[in-house]
């Protein structure tokens, strides 16, 4: 199982990640696109890149141009070094390094 980050470790990762956040137990994200078909696009980006991973977040198409992205590890009841690789690598995939 993945071992918890400290508080100060999980600022330091998400101080080097654009627009990552801290929200509780979990790291999250949210984008605005042009439209739906945008929104979409990007949701499916994020798929691509967790089932990569083998480290899925929840992924949330809103406001029919949003997309909300919020990764947890379960196992390990918070965030981990998982968590914070994926928002690396999302952030890559987007564009947004």
């Amino acid at each position: 199982m993945a071992e918890l980050l400290s508080a100060a470790d999980v600022e330091r990762e998400i101080a080097g990640l654009p627009g990552w956040e801290r929200s509780g137990d979990s790291v999250t994200r949210t984008w605005e696109r042009k439209g739906f078909n945008g929104a979409v696009q990007l949701a499916n980006v994020v798929a691509f890149v967790a089932n990569q991973l083998n480290h899925h977040p929840d992924i949330s198409v809103h406001g029919y141009n949003k997309v909300t992205v919020t990764s947890t590890t379960h196992d390990a009841g918070g965030i981990t070094a998982n968590d914070v690789e994926l928002a690396r690598r999302i952030n890559r995939a987007v564009g947004e390094s």
